[in-house]
């Protein structure tokens, strides 16, 4: 088989139908891109990737009236009102499963302007200091994608909403300097059930040592400071304390303090749905999993996307597919928590 064959072959689950459809305008983009970084030169395999320039404005339908008129005002100053928005000259693919897009050309040079351009803060005036709650680079995309009418995109800044929507879809939008590695994805402070967890997990990892002569963890270890790996150990004195009870059983009925900690390794087992069977590295998954999932159904959500795009003009959009956090091998080495903040690297997990 030769090589491009199999190249195609390696990316065929990339498309919805397990094969690029080419009467599919995204399936087109996104097999050109691929295409492009593998061949390490331009590939166009479509006439329609170019979009018809205007000097008109173009505003399709939907979109966000706040975020187009501060684009105006980025590329006009304050004579802003019922200026044209510039028609990027490229469509980009957009679709249900992890891509790279590289932007070049015209279009990265009206990105590059608007790459640190930020909205207004709810209620106030266009021009007026930007929303700490909004990044860098989503206005860029923002623009790239509704005005080239690649996806129909909303802002959504409301609630625990994404950033933004594409096409109904929720998309995330960082600036990270690279893609791999650890990066935030928020506090859990505010998530008082795992937090409870945890506090019950490591408080027994700190009680069996003292039991058993051992030197007590590190103060550094605790609920709102580990690394995913140090959960299988405190994991292992959990089951511990589960095997002692079974065994044991008069105790908790002889002993308040017997039967406090029976009442709290059973709030692990039945919250964490653990069997007897399972091992402490099982144990400790299912407690990533269930500190994780929270946080990524709240933004970006099961099957959307978090979008990382980089000021050289390079976007990643990872799909944060849950079924792949539950089956990850190397989950445990994949996340960290440190002062109550989660990290977790998207490009091992999703990437």
């Amino acid at each position: 088989m030769d090589p491009l064959t199999k190249y195609l072959n390696s990316i065929a689950y990339k498309f919805d139908k397990g094969y690029p459809d080419m009467d599919n305008d995204q399936d087109v983009l996104l097999l050109e891109t691929l295409l492009s970084e593998f061949l390490d030169e331009k590939v166009g395999l479509s006439e329609e990737t170019e979009v018809e320039s205007t000097d008109q404005p173009l505003i399709p339908g939907g979109g966000s009236q706040i975020y187009n008129d501060t684009i105006r005002f980025a590329l006009y100053g304050s004579d802003w009102k019922d200026k044209p928005i510039p028609t990027p000259k490229k469509k980009y693919p957009y679709t249900s499963n992890t891509f790279s897009i590289s932007i070049s050309g015209e279009d990265k040079e009206m990105f590059d302007k608007l790459y640190p351009v930020k909205p207004p803060k709810v209620g106030k005036d266009i021009g007026s200091a930007g929303s700490l709650g909004v990044g860098n680079g989503e206005i860029a995309l923002y623009w790239l994608y509704h005005f080239s009418k690649s996806a129909k995109v909303e802002e959504g800044r409301s609630g625990d909403d994404p950033d933004l929507f594409f096409n109904g879809q929720g998309v995330e939008v960082k600036s990270w300097s690279k893609d791999t590695g650890l990066h935030g994805l928020g506090r859990f402070g505010a998530d008082k059930e795992n937090l409870s967890l945890l506090s019950i997990i490591f408080g027994f990892n700190a009680l069996v040592s003292v039991f058993e002569g051992e030197k007590a963890p590190p103060k550094t270890i605790n609920p709102t400071n580990f690394r995913g790996s140090q959960l299988i150990t405190a994991m292992e004195k959990v089951k511990e304390f589960k095997n002692l009870l079974d065994k044991n059983s008069n105790l908790s009925g002889e002993y308040p303090l017997f039967k406090n900690i029976q009442d709290n390794v059973n709030r692990v087992y039945s919250t964490l749905d653990i069997s007897d069977g399972d091992n402490a590295e099982e144990m400790a998954t299912k407690m990533a999993i269930q500190l994780l999932r929270p946080k990524l159904n709240r933004k970006p959500g099961d099957g959307n996307h978090l979008a990382n795009v980089k000021d050289n003009g390079n976007v990643k959009f990872f799909q944060i597919d849950f079924s792949k956090l539950e089956n990850s091998k190397d989950l445990l080495d994949d996340f960290e928590v440190k002062q109550s903040a989660i990290s977790i690297n998207f490009d091992k997990i999703w990437g």
